[in-house]
């Protein structure tokens, strides 16, 4: 029994293939939350979805620029679309910050880092939610319209206008980050406050060995208000990454 390899399909496997890698490499959702083998299957079973058959006479050069083509597309889609994401993790901080459990630090094998104990916490909880409200379907579909717009061959047109979605879009992500944690960071400035009256009446006393513990206690116990935030903040979220999928698309541009 010969076997036929429809060359063609190989050539247009390896392009798709290429640019979902650089997607799933570069997004801070996929990149490090799924194993490495989970990565490598994703890849190829989507690699495999998007593919389309490409010209196999083309020559090596034609070749090269597609493939670098495709890594600059998939990589700057994952990079920016998941931008936003990160939010969780600034929120994060700021609670480790104001509460002084930033020196409490643990590995987080999703960042690949030393993390603080709230970063981690709410890390882990955005990436359920993201998981549980079809966002990994929002990101195969964004990827499936940028191969659309963007052939396997085509070239890259950049718009101007792909700067100030960046910073448009890290500008949204310090904001919201800031009001998702908004709760107990107003719970610990009153805390803060207090202690600080308290030093003023009372200054032969240890205000550092009271107010530490005092702001543990406020962070765990206003904590659970940032949680119910994080459905509708992660619902916004979704809706970002969409709009960021349709800039950043059509702001590279290009023709198959």
């Amino acid at each position: 029994m010969d076997l036929i390899v429809d060359a063609e399909w190989v050539v247009g496997l390896l392009l798709a293939s290429i640019r979902v890698g650089a997607f799933v490499v570069a997004s801070p959702i996929f990149g490090k939350a799924i194993p490495a083998t989970g990565r490598m299957a994703l890849v190829l079973v989507l690699g495999y979805v998007f593919a389309a058959p490409v010209d196999a006479a083309l020559d090596l050069g034609t070749l090269i620029v597609a493939a670098v083509t495709n890594i600059a597309v998939g990589g700057f889609l994952g990079f920016l679309t998941g931008l936003i994401f990160t939010l969780f993790t600034v929120a994060g901080g700021l609670l480790d910050f104001t509460s002084s459990l930033s020196s409490a630090q643990i590995f987080d094998p999703l960042t690949q880092s030393q993390i603080p104990i709230f970063g981690r916490f709410l890390n882990l909880g955005a990436l359920a939610l993201f998981f549980v409200l079809g966002g990994d379907h929002l990101l195969v579909a964004g990827m499936g319209s940028s191969f659309e717009l963007i052939g396997l061959t085509g070239s890259i047109d950049l718009s101007p206008g792909l700067g100030a979605v960046g910073l448009n879009l890290l500008s949204r992500m310090m904001i919201a980050a800031a009001e998702l944690a908004m709760p107990a960071l107003a719970a610990l400035f009153l805390v803060e406050v207090v202690l600080g009256i308290a030093s003023r009446f009372a200054p032969q006393a240890n205000v550092f060995l009271i107010g530490l513990p005092a702001k543990i206690v406020a962070a765990l116990a206003s904590v659970g208000a940032v949680v119910l935030l994080m459905p509708e903040t992660m619902d916004g979220v979704l809706g970002i990454i969409r709009d960021t999928f349709r800039d950043a698309v059509g702001g590279l541009g290009g023709g198959s």
